[in-house]
Parts: C-alpha cells; structure tokens; sequence
C-alpha cells in the first residue's frame, strides 16, 4: 500500500488511501478509524507521518477527533472554491439535490436596487437547495426581468447559471460580502431543523466580464455541510474588501 521508494512523500500516499478506504465505504460517516497504534502496524511507517496524513484530512473536513475517543469520519460537505453553480458543485460530487422555489414575483421600482440595475421590473426569486434530503442552502436572487424571461416558474428548478448562458450572459466575476449568523426560530423553520446549526450568509453581486451586474443573490447556508474556500491574491489591482 505504500512504497517508500516513490518520490510521493510517504504522508501524502497514506493519506490517500484512507480516502480510498472512506470512499469505498471501508469506514462510513460517523465511524471511528483505527487508532494511530493500529495505522503504524498497518502501514508500517512512524506515528509522525500518520499524525500528519490525519492532520490533513481533519483539515480537509474528512474527518474529525474527539479527544478521549478517536478519529471519525465526518459527513461529506458541500465545497465550493471558485465561480461556479451551485447545482454544478452537487453534480460533480455525487450529491443528489432538489430545487424548491418557494417564492416566485415580479417586484416593481425597487428603490434600493436602483443603483445597480436600470430596470423598472425585477424578478425576486426565493429557493431553498435540498441535498440528500436536506435543507442546505436558501437562496434569494433579483434579477431585471429583461435578463430572464420566465413563462413556466418550474424552470428555476434547475440552474439559473445554465439559463442565463443560453440567453448571452456568462457569470465571470463576483463580489461577495461573507458573515455568521446565529440560529433563530425563523431559520430553524426555513432549515427544518430543531438543534442549532452554524449559519452562513452571503451578499452577492454576480457580473459578466464586461462588470455588468446581472443579478444579487442573498444566501444562508448551514456551514455544518457546506465550505466556502476562498482565495485571496495580492497580485494586480485585487483588493481585500
């Protein structure tokens, strides 16, 4: 399982075979795997390199220590990294998801979107993500009805990303402000959820290469299954805001 002649760096190889094992189901989701003692055995390498590989994955999401008990695995989470639909992300990880509109109108001189969009009609599409049967992401979007004529509200079931390439529009940037936000009765109704669960919201201006704003989104997502990775440069003219 692991050959210490291989210019991969002997951690990086144990690590990705405890994926492998994960992933084929060897330790599923809320199992606690062997201990360090019995990894050194298995594997034949020093407890350092197994504490390292670990380390890793805990850091990845993969899995999680209790102290006293063990190293388990966690729930797999949605990760987004980059610019990208969420029904895209889903797909790509296997995840099963299902697109509840639960609010669909056509709002009319909006004053506080008068400094982003020229349009006297915006649509205000509120939806809730479900994956794997699971309330994960509630999503409030505004759009100009000009940049999305819906005749048929089932439509935004699917991606709005898709909908908006077929009439010209690519998504290539995004200004995003990112907070916490601490569970109360409405959320714990939206979510369908009794415990508390950690929250994410997101403001959201989505543009196109030319920095034309073609629609807002406000989202609250439970950070419990869904990571945000976010890359911040200093090359050029990028700016922390």
């Amino acid at each position: 399982m692991i050959d210490k002649n291989s210019p991969i760096p002997v951690y990086y190889q144990l690590k990705e075979d405890v994926k492998s094992k994960i992933s084929q189901g060897v330790w599923a989701v809320g199992q606690c795997i062997d201990s360090e003692r019995e990894l050194v055995e298995t594997y034949g390498v020093s407890r350092m390199t197994i504490r390292q590989a670990l380390g890793e994955l805990v850091q990845e999401g993969l899995l999680v220590r209790e102290k006293g008990k063990g190293t388990f695995v966690c729930e797999p989470k949605v990760k987004q990294k980059n610019m990208m639909s969420f029904s895209e992300i889903i797909a790509r990880s296997g995840m099963k998801l299902k697109t509840k509109v639960l609010e669909f109108e056509i709002m009319e001189d909006i004053e506080e979107l008068k400094d982003v969009f020229n349009s006297e009609k915006i649509y205000r599409i509120n939806r809730m993500r479900v994956v794997n049967g699971e309330n994960i992401a509630n999503e409030v979007v505004y759009i100009p009805c000009e940049y999305l004529e819906v005749k048929d509200k089932s439509v935004l079931e699917g991606s709005l990303y898709k909908i908006l390439e077929g009439k010209g529009y690519t998504i290539v940037n995004s200004e995003t402000s990112i907070q916490s936000v601490i569970m109360n009765e409405e959320y714990s109704k939206l979510f369908e959820v009794e415990k508390s669960v950690p929250l994410l919201k997101t403001y959201s201006k989505n543009m196109t290469e030319q920095d034309k704003v073609i629609f807002i989104e406000e989202a609250v997502y439970r950070s419990d299954k869904y990571v945000l990775e976010v890359n911040i440069s200093s090359r050029g003219e990028g700016k922390l805001k």
